[in-house]
């Protein structure tokens, strides 16, 4: 009740809204009737009445505030009273004018019904008209669509046409022309597009860019985007369409989209998805297929010839004149461009097959005989390559003559002192006796045979008459100038059909059956002419390599160009120039580097064999095949051995050479090494009366030339194999990571290397047999004229000879002719190695020789220091070094001028000069010359001659 007695502020009493107001007066009504105090009613009373003329007060203000504002609003709301009664007034019009009208229409329905008729009709009409008026301009706008290459707005234009006239226009006679021209039209459209889409991957589809000779073809930025590989905005954008497959969904197609505005080639991807929507829109996919698919032959065919045409203007000749002419490298060229070009028609036709797929999968199906996948594209592309090859590489005829290629090469270790052994007559060739030709094995092979040969018949592009206008000369040999790309463009091939490639079998079975055995044959032929005995008439003549073919050395001009100091063997030439055309082979074909290993494996083991077999026909003689001495002790193992071991011999070695350098050789064991060899000869030669046959020694110079000249070559020879031999490694040796690296040859097996190498040996073994055999034979020549001198010629004549002895000077001649002959044939340091010592050897041979002679007077010592003095002139020359020795020869004969004590008396005074047997050989010819001395003389004098040798012996010791 305090709450209620609190006087309410006039502020409580303002604005009330309509609820709100009835509210305030039940509650003011609810206090005055429940308070029962008078006062208190009267205390109410008062302060409603002063709210309220608060409130009548304030609502004057506010009206005189806003009188205006009021003035307006009571305006417009009178205007609004009228205008609503005004359109009250109009609706109840309106609705008697409908009900009248209601009135007046039922009266005239048929009459409206007629001319709502006549309305349609005649807005079908107009639209037809329209129709006929559109069909008219489709020729000319066919025209343009396709002159602008736009083929799928033309083909929806006409099938649109066509649809109508067939459909809405059927029945208008006056458009009969039109639909039979349109419908021709319809008809031949899929011919258009298939010949623009075999344009587009035959010809657009190809590089652009301009060839050059040797260069190898790469796409253009305008070729990136015609084939929309470029990053740019005009890029086809992909959308991809599934129809629930699993094929579908992997792949993704172009949104086939065609800008009026734009040319529809600048994207061969996207013209190529319109060419094919168009046809498909024409319903002739199927017709398109097939006709590419049987139109591959000749549009490849086309693509080769015009890809040799590039080639033959590329080259600036005509191109009917170089089939005359053998240049591998413009068919390299060619296949080249070729790869490159199928290259980008397999990727065209990939590009139609997608969109074959994306529309058959959910529209019109294709018969399995009608389709191709890109295995087909591929084995159409290598079957047109194949007959390209056969044609290139000539398989017809050299299939026709084939030649059975060496299957490999296995021989064992043998000893080359064979090969200098008697051999055995060789056993005549057995006669056949009957023959298989009419066995039924036979037939087969021969039924087999005519097979191979129509099929190679059919290789050939007989079977399509595509004529072939080639850029170089047919052969096999241009297989090495093309085999490395196309091994590369068949694995790309193999990589993209996973299956084995035909074109390999082709070059397999080309290579293996025909192009080896080719191989073989050509080396085979060059080195038989080159080793042929050209004059079978000569006295000389030899089994295996004729003596002329020996004596045929290489010219001056093909000595510079081999930078070699002295001639060669022109059959050594010839069998390296065929072993360097087999290493090329092997480069070029690395895949039968171990046949063409074989191949120079079987050349050098017969170029060895006849080697060595003319080797043996030079230093044989006579029936029973007896050798001449020099080549018996270059036999011999101990003394090949000891000539080895002398440092004459190291120093010629290229190793041992840096070794020799370090060495320090003495005069005096130089001087003893010489006193060893001179006593080996002389110990074989000189110990008998006998002297040496004119057979055993080779009295002809030529001879000697030529085994100077198979030293010379063989040396080299062997030197260029054993550089071959380095640059081989052995597949077995190879690691995973050593296989991945480039090498300068393929790796090979391991035994046909070991071969090599034995064979390599051999040539080397044959060249220092060759030197040895000139070193010994000159030193028997000197046996041979210098041992008459002591055991046939007279030196106790009364009359003073003044010229040498006639073996002297026939040993003089012989030695100029030899040293003119090696000088021109042999390197310096073996010229020095042959005539070095050789003044040792002659004065040894001199002073042994005095065992020999009878007697000997003054007249003789004379005439036997000439003998000495003419020798040692004539070595001077030829060695250039004044032959010191010749005087140790000459001093020992002058002591006969000596009685024998004064020379025990000299001997015992300064020394001995000369061996104990030497001395004793000197006394005993003085007592044989000089007769009157008793023997008991002779035996002082040798006793006197013991102890005074053993007492300088135990001086110097």
């Amino acid at each position: 009740m305090a709450a209620m007695d609190e006087p309410k502020t006039p502020s409580q009493y303002q604005s009330p809204s309509g609820k709100e107001s009835s509210a305030y007066l039940m509650s003011i009504i609810t206090t005055l009737s429940s308070s029962a105090d008078f006062e208190q009613r009267e205390k109410e009373k008062t302060r409603i009445e002063k709210a309220y003329i608060n409130s009548d007060k304030l609502l004057g203000e506010l009206v005189a505030e806003n009188y205006q504002d009021v003035t307006k609003i009571l305006q417009s709301f009178n205007g609004m009273t009228k205008s609503i009664n005004e359109s009250r007034d109009k609706i109840r019009k309106i609705k008697e004018d409908l009900n009248s009208c209601k009135t007046l229409l039922h009266f005239k329905r048929d009459e409206l019904r007629k001319l709502w008729k006549d309305g349609v009709e005649h807005k079908a009409v107009l639209s037809m008209l329209e129709q006929v008026e559109q069909i008219k301009e489709v020729q000319d706008k066919m025209n343009t669509l396709i002159a602008n290459k736009h083929y799928l707005h033309a083909t929806d234009t006409i099938v649109q046409a066509v649809a109508k006239l067939e459909g809405p226009l059927n029945g208008i006679e006056a458009l009969r022309e039109v639909k039979i021209d349109l419908v021709n039209i319809r008809e031949k459209m899929h011919e258009t597009l298939i010949d623009e889409l075999t344009k587009q991957i035959y010809e657009r589809s190809l590089p652009t860019s301009s060839m050059h000779r040797g260069s190898q073809m790469r796409l253009s930025r305008k070729d990136a985007s015609v084939w929309g590989w470029s990053d740019g905005l005009d890029s086809p954008k992909r959308a991809p369409k599934t129809d629930g497959t699993e094929s579908s969904v992997n792949k993704t197609y172009f949104e086939v989209k065609e800008d009026l505005n734009s040319n529809p080639e600048e994207n061969l991807k996207n013209f190529v998805a319109i060419l094919t929507e168009s046809l498909f829109v024409l319903r002739k996919l199927p017709d398109a297929v097939e006709r590419l698919k049987l139109g591959m032959k000749g549009s490849l065919n086309k693509l080769i010839n015009t890809a040799t045409q590039q080639v033959a203007e590329s080259s600036g000749q005509q191109l009917d004149s170089m089939v005359n002419h053998v240049q591998p490298k413009y068919l390299n060229e060619l296949l080249k461009i070729v790869f490159q070009q199928t290259r980008c028609v397999a990727e065209t036709h990939q590009t139609f097959l997608d969109n074959v797929f994306r529309l058959t999968s959910s529209g019109m199906p294709l018969h399995g005989n009608v389709l191709y996948d890109m295995k087909d594209v591929w084995s159409e592309i290598q079957a047109r390559l194949q007959i390209l090859l056969s044609q290139y590489l000539d398989v017809k005829n050299t299939m026709s003559s084939r030649q059975q290629a060496p299957t490999g090469f296995d021989e064992p270790s043998m000893d080359i002192s064979q090969y200098f052994s008697k051999k055995k007559p060789a056993r005549p060739k057995k006669v056949s006796l009957f023959r298989f030709d009419a066995s039924q094995h036979a037939i087969s092979v021969s039924s087999a045979r005519q097979q191979i040969q129509q099929f190679e018949h059919d290789s050939l592009g007989q079977s399509d008459n595509w004529l072939i206008v080639k850029v170089c000369k047919p052969g096999a040999f241009n297989i090495t100038a093309i085999y490395k790309p196309l091994r590369s463009f068949i694995e790309e091939v193999e990589a993209i059909m996973e299956t084995t490639s035909g074109l390999q079998e082709f070059i397999t079975e080309f290579v293996q059956n025909a192009f080896l055995g080719q191989v073989h044959a050509r080396v085979s032929e060059n080195i038989d002419a080159a080793t042929r005995d050209i004059s079978s008439g000569t006295r000389h003549r030899l089994s295996s390599i004729g003596f002329d073919a020996l004596r045929n050395v290489i010219d001056e001009k093909t000595k510079r160009e081999l930078g070699v100091p002295r001639p060669l063997l022109q059959s050594t030439v010839t069998v390296d120039n065929s072993i360097q055309e087999l290493q090329e082979l092997m480069h070029d074909l690395p895949d039968y580097a171990d046949q063409f290993l074989n191949m120079i494996c079987n050349v050098l083991r017969d170029y060895r064999d006849k080697c060595h077999s003319a080797y043996r026909d030079i230093v044989q003689h006579g029936s029973d095949e007896k050798r001449i001495i020099s080549s018996m002790w270059a036999k011999d193992e101990d003394i090949s051995r000891f000539l080895r071991s002398l440092p004459s011999w190291r120093s010629l070695q290229p190793r041992q050479g840096k070794e020799l350098d370090r060495t320090i050789c003495s005069e005096e064991e130089i001087r003893a090494l010489n006193s060893k060899e001179a006593v080996i000869l002389i110990s074989n030669l000189s110990s008998d009366e006998s002297l040496i046959p004119q057979q055993e020694i080779i009295t002809d110079v030529t001879q000697m030339r030529t085994v100077a000249n198979v030293h010379e070559s063989l040396e080299w020879f062997g030197d260029r194999l054993n550089q071959f031999c380095t640059s081989l490694t052995p597949q077995d040796t190879l690691n995973p990571v050593q296989e991945e690296l480039p090498t300068e040859m393929p790796p090979i097996s391991e035994k046909t290397l070991e071969s090599l190498k034995s064979l390599v040996q051999d040539f080397k073994d044959l060249a220092e047999i060759c030197l040895l055999l000139l070193h010994l034979e000159v030193r028997v020549h000197c046996f041979y004229y210098l041992l008459p001198v002591a055991k046939q010629s007279n030196y106790a004549g009364p009359i003073d000879d003044l010229d040498p002895d006639s073996n002297v000077l026939k040993l003089n001649k012989d030695l100029s002719g030899m040293e003119e002959m090696m000088a021109q044939s042999l390197q310096p340091k073996k010229f020095k190695y042959i005539f070095e010592s050789l003044g040792y050897l002659v004065a040894s041979i001199l002073i042994t020789s005095v065992q020999f002679l009878k007697k000997i007077n003054e007249n003789g010592i004379k005439k036997m220091c000439r003998n000495i003095l003419a020798i040692q002139q004539n070595l001077t020359n030829i060695t250039l070094t004044r032959e010191s020795d010749l005087d140790r020869a000459r001093h020992f004969y002058e002591l006969l001028y000596l009685n024998p004590d004064d020379v025990l008396n000299s001997l015992a005074e300064k020394g001995p000069q000369f061996t104990l047997n030497e001395y004793q050989q000197l006394i005993q010819l003085y007592h044989r010359s000089f007769a009157g001395n008793p023997v008991s003389v002779q035996d002082a004098r040798m006793q006197r001659l013991q102890s005074v040798m053993e007492k300088g012996q135990d001086e110097t010791v």
